[in-house]
């Protein structure tokens, strides 16, 4: 099979949504602390076999992965905060 090796932004959010609504559906089941917990974990545990696995060989050291990661996470959380108007656009 043949994956690309990029996507429009359009899928992107399409992706986004998907994994929104499914934690959504979860969140119906068990407590919504747990699914976020869980949904975070699930994110960390992709992050790092993709990384380790990565098709090129990296100059970057697991702990500069993980500050990219962190940096990355914080980024789109600030982002969602303002999309709900709890943080100023210029934060």
């Amino acid at each position: 099979m043949n994956t690309p090796q990029d996507i429009t932004e359009d899928q992107f959010f399409e992706l986004v949504d998907r994994f929104v609504a499914q934690a959504n559906e979860f969140g119906q089941r068990f407590p919504q602390s747990r699914v976020s917990a869980a949904i975070l974990f699930a994110a960390a545990r992709f992050n790092a076999f993709q990384w380790v696995n990565r098709s090129q060989l990296l100059q970057q050291t697991p702990d500069e992965a993980t500050v990219a990661f962190r940096a990355e996470y914080e980024a789109m959380f600030r982002e969602n905060l303002r999309s709900f108007g709890v943080l100023q656009p210029d934060a």
